[in-house]
């Protein structure tokens, strides 16, 4: 995977900004690091791809994909499952670029998976179908990843 890690440009944008959140300037740096890329007032990049898989009503996982004009990927996740979710956005603020789509779309059905397997290590009370569900979309998303490198020969 060739992900490129943008942890020390972040913390120079940090240190020679001390509001950095909010700051403009900061932010523009930052759009100028992935190649001037457009975003929100909050540096927030709208996806153009997403990938979502789906099981059962309440069951659901996504990555969403965004390419920068540097040529850059980054993704973000979403996640539901009957008694939480979560989700967070595809920012310039991201520790970690990728150069290819793949490798973006790999490493957010990674997170994805650390996700469901948390409820599965879960030791507090949780349905045992709430297990048995995240084992599953572990698997979902490992067959999507499977289906992803099988090559056409037509």
């Amino acid at each position: 995977m060739t992900a490129i890690d943008l942890s020390p440009q972040l913390e120079e944008i940090r240190e020679k900004y001390p509001a950095w959140w909010r700051s403009d300037e900061a932010q523009r740096e930052l759009q100028a690091l992935w190649g001037n890329a457009e975003c929100n007032a909050h540096g927030v990049m709208e996806a153009g791809e997403e990938i979502a898989i789906e099981m059962e009503p309440q069951w659901k996982a996504s990555v969403r994909i965004a390419r920068a004009p540097n040529g850059w990927y980054a993704f973000a996740t979403s996640y539901s499952y009957a008694l939480g979710g979560g989700s967070g956005p595809i920012s310039v603020w991201t520790r970690t670029a990728y150069t290819m789509r793949d490798e973006a779309i790999e490493a957010g059905i990674a997170e994805l998976k650390r996700t469901y397997q948390g409820l599965i290590d879960w030791r507090g009370w949780a349905p045992e179908t709430q297990k048995t569900n995240a084992a599953r979309m572990i698997a979902r998303l490992d067959q999507y990843l499977f289906q992803s490198r099988q090559m056409s020969l037509f």
